[in-house]
């Protein structure tokens, strides 16, 4: 290793750390691959170089192999090449590889600590960066300012964070415009704005990546305006000019607050500064315009794009879903696999939620099934859930089974409340309601959302067992569960069905009176239902008028009930309110008719159809469906 290299040996090497200063890669990849079938003997910056160059491409297995032939050359032990394998293995994820590294390394230096504590942290192994942050001091060496802002993110709470500040003041790299950035950083994931603010005023010379950490931050904590404010402030207060970070912030504050019109004045910024060719850029401005109600503009931008990754095309895909457009988002799933590009999880889960959402419940299953077969993994809650509903409408009990139990295997997450409710609702919804009361006895007593309770109450309504619905409709209020709108209506509909007319009138002034729910024409639909079965039709017709507009179907209800008990006074009410409503709709006049009838009244009889003759009315005449 200590030999001198002859000028051809070296001559390989240099053109090879040329080409990664330059950011070609996979070109310094290809001429160390040329370099070693030569037999050319590499020196002490070679294998570095390289090691950058996989971490850049994300590729591991050339690490890997980059690993083997560096240990063969006996370079494991050089305290830089071995910095940079842990720095490789750690910005590629595979954290034990760099551990392992790390452990064996004889010296090591504060740069090797750096690149396993970025590489923890990234990784979320915010114990484990914490650990390695403390090993550090253990040796005798003293942070840089690359440590402190590595471990920065690791602080998962305040106290935590500013013990590192303190540290960060302490040493004086609190000049330091990446240190600076990092604690804003690490202060607004904390829920801190107060002092993330008072950090960007005080820091001298602040860049845009300042500004840029301070609204993103803000973003993340739903502050979206300030957000906007910062952005604003950078853009009037400093010589720092907006770059993609600041316009994706930009771009996705419009997409949350719907503001069309200033996500179009930043899509005119970024056409002035030609920024458009930028993917993330044009992808944020899909997001936007499809959220913001403008999907013409986001196909648009979609269509001029040269360059398309995955991301973009899902991104189109929600676009048209959200926009109710289930053709055009499976014609352009069906694109995307023409243009090369093979469907992830996330492109699976937006084309069967969508087709859950339209009811299209034999293609679900059917994309359910290549997905599988294409062996893609990664199905979310949100799928699986549409995937029960499927079940719930085609009273699919085995496909719901087999789902339900996938889910519980392999999702740490399968106690999600409407996915529990969707379960219930299955099982009722196929007559298993023992089942249904399964879910609920271990999940939804513990509960105080309504969501679950409606679900069990719904569902014995459904399967004709109106008394438990009752009683657990009765719990529900014993245990104190806020009982919403559609809590009361699942226990009308249960008397209705069951024939409780003082229960049902109990309920409904409970329902005004205690909890000051207003009914809605659903609530009053099934009162009025209630009093018309049981020849309450004064007190149906007032209920008819507490309502601003009843439906026809209400009015069609109260008239059969003037029929059944011959009130021919309000049934004229009802028939004259009917053909408001339809004109040109002949059965309330026949059935006020038949009521004249039945109380031998012909003259009104004879009254009433010269009065629908001079309307040119005529009852359509009857008539068999029967071959």
């Amino acid at each position: 290793m200590a030999a001198k290299l002859s000028p051809a040996t070296v001559a390989p090497w240099k053109r090879l750390g040329e080409l990664v200063s330059n950011g070609r890669y996979q070109e310094a990849l290809l001429a160390y691959s040329e370099a070693h079938s030569s037999n050319l003997r590499p020196h002490a910056f070679t294998f570095p170089c390289l090691l950058k160059s996989c971490a850049a491409l994300h590729d591991a297995s050339a690490a890997l192999q980059i690993h083997g032939h560096l240990a063969k050359s006996g370079f494991s032990s050089c305290p830089y090449t071995a910095t940079a394998l842990t720095s490789a293995f750690a910005r590629l994820l595979r954290l034990r590889d760099a551990r392992m590294v790390f452990d064996g390394m004889r010296e090591r230096t504060v740069p090797c600590f750096n690149a396993l504590i970025a590489g923890l942290s990234q990784c979320g192994k915010a114990g484990e960066a914490r650990d390695v942050f403390g090993l550090l001091g253990k040796e005798g060496m003293l942070p840089d300012s690359v440590t402190v802002a590595s471990v920065l993110p690791a602080c998962g709470a305040v106290e935590q964070g500013k013990q590192l500040h303190g540290l960060v003041v302490k040493t004086g790299y609190c000049l330091d415009r990446y240190v600076a950035t990092a604690l804003i950083t690490m202060y607004l994931d904390c829920g801190d704005s107060g002092s993330a603010r008072r950090i960007l005023e005080l820091t001298v010379g602040k860049g845009v990546e300042s500004y840029n950490a301070m609204a993103s931050g803000l973003l993340r904590n739903g502050e979206n305006f300030i957000a906007l404010g910062i952005v604003r402030e950078m853009i009037r207060g400093s010589s720092e000019k907006p770059n993609e970070t600041t316009l994706l912030v930009v771009l996705s504050v419009c997409t949350s607050v719907m503001a069309l019109s200033l996500g179009k004045e930043a899509h005119c910024y970024i056409l002035k500064r030609s920024m458009d060719c930028n993917v993330k850029i044009r992808t944020a401005l899909i997001d936007m315009y499809s959220n913001c109600g403008s999907l013409e503009c986001a196909y648009q931008v979609f269509s001029t794009m040269d360059e398309r990754n995955l991301v973009t095309w899902n991104t189109m895909i929600s676009g048209f879903l959200i926009h109710d457009k289930l053709a055009n988002a499976v014609r352009l799933f069906e694109q995307l696999r023409l243009k090369g590009f093979r469907p992830d999880s996330i492109t699976w889960n937006l084309v069967i939620n969508g087709l859950a959402h339209h009811q299209k419940f034999a293609e679900v299953f059917s994309f359910f099934s290549k997905m599988r077969l294409e062996g893609v993994s990664g199905v979310n809650l949100e799928t699986m859930t549409s995937m029960l509903s499927a079940c719930s409408a085609m009273s699919d009990i085995q496909h719901g089974k087999e789902i339900y139990c996938q889910v519980i295997r392999t999702m740490h997450d399968f106690e999600d409340d409407v996915f529990q409710t969707t379960v219930i609702d299955m099982f009722m919804s196929c007559g298993c309601d023992k089942y249904a009361g399964r879910v609920f006895e271990k999940r939804g007593r513990k509960l105080n959302d309504p969501a679950l309770w409606n679900a069990m109450i719904s569902g014995y309504g459904r399967c004709g067992k109106n008394s438990l619905a009752l009683k657990i409709f009765n719990e529900m209020l014993e245990q104190q569960v806020q009982p919403n709108s559609a809590t009361f209506l699942c226990a009308l509909s249960a008397c209705s069905h069951s024939g409780l007319f003082q229960k049902a009138l109990h309920i409904y002034q409970v329902m005004e009176n205690t909890y000051g729910i207003n009914p809605t024409v659903e609530h009053l639909s099934v009162m009025v239902d209630l009093f018309c079965r049981a020849g309450k039709l004064s007190e149906a017709y007032s209920l008819l008028l507490k309502h601003t507009d009843p439906p026809a179907s209400m009015w069609h209800s109260f008239l059969g009930a003037c029929r059944k008990y011959s009130n021919a006074e309000l049934g004229e009410i009802a028939a004259t309110k009917l053909y408001d409503l339809d004109p040109s709709c002949t059965t309330p006049w026949v059935i006020l008719s038949n009521i004249y009838a039945e109380q031998y009244r012909w003259n009104e009889v004879e009254t009433l159809k010269k009065s629908m003759s001079d309307k040119h009315l005529v009852k359509a005449p009857a008539r068999s469906e029967l071959v």
